[in-house]
């Protein structure tokens, strides 16, 4: 009885939504979900009011109700495919992560400061289409992975989720933009998930989409890495994984330090990671940020 009387709240407040209300093009900032705003007019501007999630909460300020330009749409439309492609292929454990940026990362000491520095200086960089391997090192919780994220997160908002290459066009260059293709692989998950698709063909198919875009993606967020029981099983991943990103942008975070990435995985890996690496490492300090704001 409560479960019939729920959908039928739910049925309900669906009508009033489709009958009074109405998406236009912007999505929520917070969440990814469409905004939706009263079909009838402000009676005292005589302009479309403000809309709303009604997911997540998040208001709308008044000066951005207005119907958003081609220029605005296409961004929107951007947005969309660049976080559906992260949503769709990549590998997560959880998703609290990515509520993280740089601009709610906690600077509580010099070394922090730093650590944010490095970060935005690198995503600059990756923003500017330099091949880099930027590895993240240091003991759990000092804020590697919120770090990551926030990387992502500015080069997709700075560039409005595209970036321009040239391409030969009837005989004649022509500049394009380009969607952002990023992944996150958490690590230990994927081997997780890749022993377990042995056994379940749904998530083997899942998993040999994602292993088919490891060598497409333009930047791939690698989190965890070296948190494995060490196996030859795991060995060979790893291997595969540097093979198909030796040569393409990879963001890394580590608890493994110096001689113990190359005492876990051999010369050899640890070649291909430095490959695109110098200047780009930075070994986290200080204290647990876990339970702060950062994450």
């Amino acid at each position: 009885m409560v479960k019939t009387k729920r959908e039928g709240i739910a049925a309900a407040m669906d009508v009033l939504k489709t009958r009074f209300f109405e998406k236009y093009g912007v999505d929520c900032p917070v969440c990814g979900q469409p905004l939706l705003r009263p079909k009838t007019l402000n009676i005292q501007t005589g302009r479309k009011m403000a809309g709303a999630c009604p997911n997540c909460g998040y208001m709308e300020a008044v000066q951005h109700s207005t119907i958003p330009d081609q220029a605005a749409l296409t961004t929107s439309a951007r947005k969309n495919d660049a976080l559906g492609y992260l949503t769709n292929y990549s590998v997560f454990s959880n998703l609290h992560a990515f509520n993280h940026r740089f601009d709610n990362y906690t600077t509580e000491n010099s070394s922090d400061k730093q650590a944010l520095e490095h970060c935005e200086t690198v995503a600059r960089k990756i923003m500017n289409l330099e091949t880099i391997h930027s590895l993240l090192m240091g003991a759990t919780g000092l804020g590697k992975t919120h770090l990551a994220i926030g990387m992502m997160y500015y080069i997709l908002e700075q560039t409005g989720y595209k970036y321009q290459i040239t391409v030969m066009k009837d005989g004649h260059p022509e500049i394009v933009d380009v969607t952002w293709k990023i992944l996150f692989i958490d690590w230990r998950a994927l081997l997780l998930e890749k022993k377990e698709s042995f056994n379940d063909e749904v998530l083997a198919k899942k998993l040999a989409k994602t292993m088919a875009e490891l060598k497409r993606a333009d930047i791939v967020i690698l989190d965890d890495f070296g948190s494995e029981r060490k196996t030859d099983y795991a060995l060979d991943l790893a291997d595969d994984f540097w093979r198909y990103r030796e040569d393409k942008t990879v963001i890394i975070t580590t608890n493994l330090i110096g001689d113990e990435l190359t005492a876990r995985y051999g010369n050899r890996l640890l070649s291909r990671m430095k490959n695109h690496g110098v200047g780009y490492s930075f070994a986290f300090k200080g204290r647990d940020h876990r339970g702060m704001e950062a994450g």
